[in-house]
């Protein structure tokens, strides 16, 4: 019996797919051209956004993803699969408090709320649990964890500073872009993590 599970490998890759692959159905939905550089994912399951339940669903799919990946992760350290975990919870708390559009568009977030820490924590979460993965015997070496940490905690910090500063920080048209490659990159972590740790235990 594998330490890790196979369905892990599944729930991995499905985490990242729901949110993008997800967020590009969704605005096929709206009546107007939703532009997919510009706005978050989670735009599309604001209030006011057209069947706003259809993201909605592929966010919680996707926390969901992740809390599995974390639980089917065993042979990295429990503090990684922590923090992997908080990463999944923060993204369902994305859709448990949504965002809210003003006549019929997205709007420029005007305060810090639930939703704006959530998302916050979902990519500092995710940044940040490699390194606190990483041990000798597992698939995760803390040089690599603090690589990737590092190379995820840049623009992470740069979200955060775009949101406190209402845009006026730096440029932000690409911010939905922006957003879903780093959804990408996040996502090709876990599967890796996940995938060489199945492949160490089956040595």
């Amino acid at each position: 019996m594998h330490a890790v599970p196979g369905w892990t490998v599944i729930t991995a890759l499905l985490a990242p797919l729901l949110l993008i692959g997800g967020g590009a159905f969704a605005a096929t939905l709206q009546p107007f051209q939703f532009d997919q550089v510009g706005y978050s994912i989670s735009q599309l399951a604001a209030y006011g956004a057209t069947h706003r339940w259809v993201m909605t669903l592929f966010i919680l799919g996707s926390g969901l993803c992740v809390v599995l990946s974390a639980i089917g992760l065993r042979t990295v350290r429990l503090a990684g699969r922590l923090m992997l975990g908080l990463s999944g919870v923060a993204t369902i708390g994305v859709a448990a408090y949504p965002d809210q559009w003003v006549d019929g568009r997205p709007a420029p977030m005007d305060v810090v709320d639930v939703h704006t820490v959530s998302a916050w924590l979902v990519f500092l979460a995710a940044a940040l649990w490699p390194t606190l993965a990483a041990n000798r015997t597992g698939p995760l070496r803390l040089r690599w964890g603090l690589v990737l940490s590092a190379v995820q905690l840049a623009p992470a910090g740069w979200k955060i500073a775009q949101d406190i500063s209402h845009g006026d920080f730096t440029h932000a048209a690409y911010l939905g872009l922006f957003q879903r490659v780093l959804v990408g990159f996040e996502g090709l972590i876990l599967l890796a993590v996940v995938l060489l740790a199945r492949r160490q235990d089956a040595r």
